[in-house]
């Protein structure tokens, strides 16, 4: 496929455009199931470390409000 004036052209051509995606995704570096693992848990620490965190803000930010409103 060629690009003309920053679209892309398919021109026909689509069995060429999926064995362009093919070896491309061929040249990906896939990571281990190990490193899936890690990266995965890291994800899920990460997001619970920022709900706590935004959820701590929010119930002091409420308590500050009830009070102002007393």
């Amino acid at each position: 496929m060629e690009a003309k004036g920053g679209t892309v052209q398919a021109s026909g051509r689509p069995w060429k455009y999926f064995r362009d995606i093919r070896s491309e995704l061929k040249k990906v570096v896939w990571p281990t199931p190990k490193q899936t693992v890690s990266y995965t848990g890291f994800v899920v620490v990460f997001s619970l470390v920022v709900v706590a965190a935004i959820s701590l803000l929010d119930a002091v930010f409420n308590f500050g409000l009830h009070q102002y409103l007393r």
